[in-house]
């Protein structure tokens, strides 16, 4: 297994367990992924000395963690996954961006 999977499962099942809330998770995958794309931003625009070649051992994002393995249709189940728990982010953002008060 690759070890970024092994880390993105551990941490999300230690968010399940103390957190107990399915918001939370799906705000923890969007962190990490957020996270991940703004780091791989640096890493190829602004980061280019070898002397931070450990930014080399980060992945890109978490579909590419996903896609990292050659699993045929459970890609696509993974993938799906992953954009059901944007499309529920998504609504969450909504509702609170409409139940704000100005």
């Amino acid at each position: 297994m690759n070890i970024a999977l092994i880390i993105l499962l551990i941490a999300a099942i230690l968010v399940i367990v103390f957190y107990k809330d399915f918001r939370a998770f799906v705000y923890f995958i969007v962190c990490i992924d957020v996270f991940l794309r703004i780091v791989s931003y640096l890493k190829t625009n602004i980061i280019k000395d070898t002397a931070l070649s450990f930014f080399g051992a980060i992945p890109a994002s978490i579909p590419a963690i996903i896609d990292s393995f050659d699993l045929g249709v459970f890609n696509e189940i993974l993938l799906f996954i992953y954009v059901i728990i944007y499309i529920i982010f998504e609504i969450f953002i909504i509702r609170l961006f409409i139940n704000r008060k100005f």
